[in-house]
């Protein structure tokens, strides 16, 4: 005998409602909780633009650095906080992302990337929020 299971519900716009929440939506603030100074900036250290515009861009994405900032996040994804500490940390300076590209292999599995060659800013935004993902969403309990 077959058993449907049901089907999840759909909200007015016709997306399916997430399974797990990480944190209640209203706790999300799309405004900084307080106060940043202009972060510094990323040295291009041979073909690094793509990553560069990406981490800054994430870097001033209120909700995210919000999240970041305040360290309620698992220890397992210290790969953007460290980049976004330092940024905030260094106003006005100018800061190597050499831990980020020591850790690009192992902490996003991009195998693609190469140290050194012209990547694609699109993929690497991708790949690093796929990474976030995985540490906050992990598989099926």
């Amino acid at each position: 005998m077959l058993v449907k299971e049901p089907k999840p519900e759909k909200s007015g716009n016709g997306i399916a409602p997430p399974q797990r929440l990480l944190f209640p939506p209203e706790a999300i603030s799309l405004t900084w909780a307080q106060v940043q100074h202009i972060g510094a900036g990323l040295r291009n250290v041979g073909n690094t633009c793509f990553l560069n515009a990406t981490l800054q861009c994430l870097s001033y994405t209120p909700p995210l650095s919000n999240y970041m900032l305040a360290q309620e996040h698992s220890k397992t994804c210290e790969f953007f906080c460290c980049i976004l500490t330092r940024v905030f940390a260094n106003s006005g300076k100018v800061i190597k992302p050499l831990g980020v590209l020591n850790d690009l292999r192992r902490e996003l599995t991009a195998e693609e990337f190469c140290r050194g060659n012209q990547e694609d800013a699109h993929e690497f935004l991708r790949h690093i929020v796929s990474a976030m993902q995985s540490s906050c969403l992990p598989g099926p309990e």
